[in-house]
């Protein structure tokens, strides 16, 4: 995986007409609705449209990307984060493991009591923006609106398929229009705080605040107060210069802080089929930078590859790894 996707939340969300969604952006403040979706969304058929054989392969539980960076020891710092999230069941190779029905729809109730005393009416709208004409794109969003709604309950939550003509960021993002953007970000260099400062709070240059969630425009003081610790965790974490294992540690438990309080909801990691006569494992692996671009030493076949020796590939991958 080169790039680790998301779920970003919008949390200064406006109508069409340019008023703000007020229904829409004080539920997204409540973390019991934040964490209802965390945890009572399943996104297995999602995957499954990516990946018939193996969906469960591109199940993403991190805000950055397994295989990216290591402990000292070889612990893989993902691993390591994932050690410090909530309610995250052991891998079995059949399930998701952050999906959890009873958690999602007790914290499904928590959230409609909470909000209804703050006049929320449900089922809160989710608008979903696709673009105008593409098939592939209203087939992804139909089944992503019944994972959305499949436990939780159409009462619940109203998964709304819009469209834009032809520029998501100027007719959707700019004027703040959607209530999630599912997007990626793969990394430019080595370190954890290329993937965590795209989310900080108080920041011109963190891109997802500034272009995607609206957090720096936020005026609920207890989610003020959520993104203003993970940033401290992060900026913590990012002046440790003399130990890179005390520096990974510190990023590790802001990242879990983020998603343990479901501030951003990590969905997939990318996948793409192909008929191929190369040997993938075989070339470069760099996951940032160009070296991957290098035509060297690869493995090729006069025939295209079969499943089962792709399958030998990433055995003696593993192996060797």
């Amino acid at each position: 995986p080169k790039h680790s996707s998301q779920i970003h939340f919008n949390f200064v969300k406006n109508n069409p007409d340019g008023t703000p969604d007020t229904n829409w952006n004080t539920a997204v403040t409540s973390e019991a609705f934040r964490k209802a979706l965390y945890y009572g969304v399943n996104l297995e058929t999602t995957w499954a449209r990516l990946n018939q054989v193996n969906p469960l392969n591109l199940e993403n539980l991190c805000f950055t990307m397994k295989g990216f960076l290591y402990f000292s020891d070889g612990t893989d710092y993902t691993d390591r984060v994932i050690e410090k999230l909530d309610n995250i069941r052991p891998y079995d190779g059949e399930h998701a493991r952050r999906f959890n029905e009873l958690l999602g729809l007790e914290y499904r109730d928590k959230a409609i009591e909470e909000l209804t005393a703050k006049g929320v009416t449900f089922p809160v709208g989710i608008d979903y923006y696709i673009k105008a004409g593409s098939a592939t794109a209203l087939d992804a969003a139909t089944v992503l609106k019944e994972n959305f709604e499949r436990t939780l309950g159409s009462d619940y939550v109203s998964f709304n398929i819009k469209e834009y003509i032809s520029s998501l960021g100027q007719e959707v993002r700019a004027p703040r229009l959607h209530s999630f953007t599912g997007t990626g970000w793969g990394a430019d260099y080595g370190d954890v705080e290329n993937f965590l400062d795209q989310i900080v709070y108080g920041d011109d240059n963190a891109y997802y605040a500034n272009n995607y969630t609206n957090i720096n425009d936020l005026t609920d003081p207890d989610t003020i107060a959520l993104f203003e610790e993970f940033t401290r965790m992060e900026r913590e974490a990012k002046n440790i210069f003399d130990d890179l294992d005390a520096r990974y540690e510190k990023f590790a438990e802001a990242e879990a802080f983020l998603l343990n309080h479901a501030l951003s909801i990590p969905s997939n990691y990318e996948n793409a089929w192909q008929m191929t006569k190369i040997n993938d494992y075989s070339k470069m692996n760099a996951l940032y930078g160009c070296q991957n671009y290098t035509y060297k030493n690869w493995e090729t076949s006069t025939e295209p590859y079969t499943a089962e020796a792709y399958a030998q590939f990433v055995e003696n991958f593993n192996a060797n790894s």
